[in-house]
């Protein structure tokens, strides 16, 4: 059975209130390590808000919640494979995020060490996106539409079966540029320094990009 967004939004909100509860955690605490107010965090919480997927991962990492768990209603045992059939898209319902919508296609499996997600972006968003930067990899695939992606300074456009695969600690964005919705597969995996699951989107970019130049100068000494 398919559910609505507001049922979505307000399991999604359970279980990170769940998650908090059991760090010992008070929604100031959690508001000062993520970077997100109070008030939004509580709206969130109670399901009255939905947001990106940087600031999931983000909230995630710092609960030591497996992403894949706040997505799913109860705890299946570990498959050896996961399937998605197109023919049953109907049955997942897509998240609202600002600037784009999603649809996770990956599984559970085992020692996951990547993710996957098909985002839609609409024709003419007036909000845009800002540039976010994360450990580890990140390969998209153009399904249809135009999107102009950044990429540190460099900027391209994207036609469909164009591919992009780039290490995702540089700051990067994308948005529709075309008039019809954009459909962008992304995979993304942690850094093979990164042990404890998938925990590696961190907004905004530039602490990313002082870290890569702390690290150059490291090894230019």
């Amino acid at each position: 059975m398919r559910k609505d967004q507001d049922e979505i939004s307000r399991a999604i909100g359970a279980r990170l209130r769940r998650g908090r509860q059991a760090k010992g955690l008070t929604l100031g605490h959690l508001s000062r390590q993520s970077r997100l107010s109070v008030a939004f965090l509580s709206r969130l919480e109670r399901g009255q808000t939905t947001t990106t997927l940087a600031n999931l991962i983000r909230l995630c990492r710092l609960l030591d919640i497996p992403l894949g768990e706040i997505f799913r209603d109860r705890h299946p045992p570990k498959a050896p494979f996961s399937l998605f059939r197109r023919r049953d898209e109907h049955a997942r319902e897509r998240i609202a995020a600002t600037g784009y919508n999603y649809l996770r296609l990956a599984g559970d499996l085992a020692g996951q060490r990547l993710d996957a997600f098909e985002l839609e972006f609409p024709p003419g968003a007036s909000r845009p996106m800002l540039l976010v930067s994360h450990e580890g990899e990140e390969v998209l695939y153009l399904l249809s539409g135009r999107i102009e992606f950044q990429i540190g300074r460099e900027r391209f456009v994207m036609e469909p079966g164009d591919c992009v695969h780039f290490n995702s600690e540089q700051p990067h964005m994308g948005r529709n540029i075309g008039p019809v919705p954009a459909r962008l597969l992304m995979i993304v995996s942690p850094s093979t320094a990164d042990r404890g699951g998938l925990a590696w989107w961190n907004a905004p970019a530039p602490s990313a990009a002082a870290r890569m130049r702390k690290r150059r100068r490291r090894r230019s000494a």
